[in-house]
């Protein structure tokens, strides 16, 4: 007679079988299986606050990663600690194309390493959310920044990082405040007083005060002369041309006197310039203890000239008696 199964047996095998359904289906459901991923350490000197383990890892706002493990590691050589993430990227996030057909500067080389040191992929911690203060990791391409690795032993290949965009304002900041403390700033404050206080001591000193008055009387005075000279210019101009005119007719009558041939009044008037020199000269050497303001060299240059000129005058005119076709000739060579 055949034994009856039991209950008990039959329920514990659908439970198995239902458990190792779900196991399968989250397995194959998820692509874990069939991915293929790669796991990077990565090292941050800053505060890591907001990053948390399952927080993506994305190129430009795509997912291709996520954090699964976070530690803090303590360097006894220096005393400085650093917050390692353990990232898991997946190999498959990019899918490649040739823009050139038959060109792939990639060939033969690892990808991973490839964009590491020639095109500058780095990894950094961005804010993911302002409001909650979550950070993830950012991936892109700098290529004009150094790989900088630290190169400690760890069972993972380390990722190169950059600091994030507030590590570098704080630093900014640090250096700004350092550069601030070397200045002498009580020395500047006391030159910057001492300058307020002249300033308001010129503004308030009577002489300030009374220098737009006196800028105003300069300009009506100026306005004044300005108002005198013209009309004073055109007299003065009148006068100028009139004599002008004189001095044309004076010429003329010269030459007609010389061309006359009358040398006995070119020589009455040579006289008479000597003999005005001699005045001249006479009353210079009776008003020259008188008035010392007068520049007796120049007159007593002038009185020479003068007395120069009536010789060459007297000159001229016995040369015309003896020749007085030169007026029409000229002088013989």
């Amino acid at each position: 007679m055949s034994q009856k199964a039991s209950s008990a047996a039959i329920g514990a095998f659908i439970l198995g079988a239902i458990a190792l359904l779900v196991v399968a289906l989250l397995s194959f459901g998820s692509g874990k299986f069939f991915k293929n991923t790669q796991s990077f350490i990565l090292y941050f000197q800053g505060n890591a606050k907001g990053l948390n383990i399952g927080a993506p890892a994305s190129f430009r706002g795509v997912k291709m990663g996520s954090v699964k493990r976070m530690q803090l590691l303590f360097d006894r050589s220096t005393y400085k600690v650093y917050v390692g993430v353990i990232i898991e990227l997946d190999g498959d996030a990019f899918h490649e194309i040739e823009s050139q057909s038959g060109v792939d500067k990639m060939a033969g080389k690892d990808e991973t390493q490839y964009a590491i040191e020639e095109l500058g992929l780095r990894a950094k911690l961005a804010p993911l959310s302002l409001v909650t203060g979550q950070l993830y990791i950012e991936l892109d391409f700098y290529p004009d920044s150094p790989a900088q690795l630290y190169g400690f032993d760890f069972p993972y290949a380390e990722f190169p990082t950059l600091p994030s965009t507030m590590e570098e304002l704080q630093g900014t900041l640090q250096q700004l405040v350092k550069t601030v403390r070397k200045l002498p700033l009580r020395e500047l404050v006391d030159r910057l007083t001492s300058a307020v206080d002249a300033i308001s001591s010129t503004v308030t000193s009577q002489s300030f005060k009374d220098t737009p008055e006196l800028l105003s009387q300069t300009l009506v005075t100026v306005r004044d002369l300005a108002s005198t000279l013209n009309k004073e210019v055109t007299p003065l101009t009148h006068s100028l041309r009139q004599t002008s005119a004189e001095a044309d007719a004076a010429i003329a009558d010269f030459r007609i006197m010389m061309r006359a041939q009358e040398g006995e009044q070119v020589v009455r008037l040579a006289e008479s310039i000597e003999a005005a020199a001699d005045q001249a000269k006479s009353l210079l050497e009776q008003s020259q203890g008188v008035v010392e303001s007068i520049d007796t060299n120049k007159l007593e240059s002038l009185l020479q000239e003068l007395s120069r000129a009536a010789v060459s005058i007297r000159l001229f005119v016995d040369y015309l008696e003896r020749h007085p076709e030169a007026l029409l000739r000229g002088k013989r060579q």
